[in-house]
């Protein structure tokens, strides 16, 4: 019973930290998808607006998806906790590009609203998602 005890504590200490490392990967996955469709595109000349608008929406919806869980399950997670992580990968993929690929920040910068957008609406709808649960009980 201690060693089930000791995992509880050091997961109540360190989960914090656990769910931004999760966070962080699935972001840069998710992040440098788009950028290597973004770049695809903007290689091969094709219309941006009919090629980036569908999967810029994608996966917009499916990196919002984890704030949404975390403000939603975890009475902690904030929005403050949500900022960095979302920052940081987003820089780390474009530093990744930017090496291999000498591109426009100022582009790459622009690009990254419409995800900052969605996980702000999926952070406010997994906390009000909380809220409403704690009401009715």
């Amino acid at each position: 019973m201690r060693f089930g005890e000791y995992i509880g504590e050091a997961w109540e200490r360190d989960r914090k930290t656990v769910e931004c490392v999760g966070l962080f990967c699935f972001l840069v996955v998710t992040y440098g998808i788009y950028l290597a469709i973004q770049l695809r595109v903007l290689q091969t000349a094709l219309d941006p607006g009919d090629s980036l608008l569908g999967p810029l929406a994608k996966l917009c919806l499916i990196s919002a998806l984890p704030f949404a869980v975390l403000a939603y399950s975890d009475n902690d997670w904030c929005s403050e906790d949500a900022a960095p992580v979302c920052l940081a990968a987003w820089i780390a993929v474009c530093v990744g590009f930017w090496l291999r690929c000498p591109i426009c920040v100022v582009s790459l910068a622009v690009t990254f609203f419409p995800f900052i957008l969605s996980t702000l609406l999926a952070h406010g709808f997994g906390t009000l998602c909380r809220f409403f649960k704690r009401s009715a009980h």
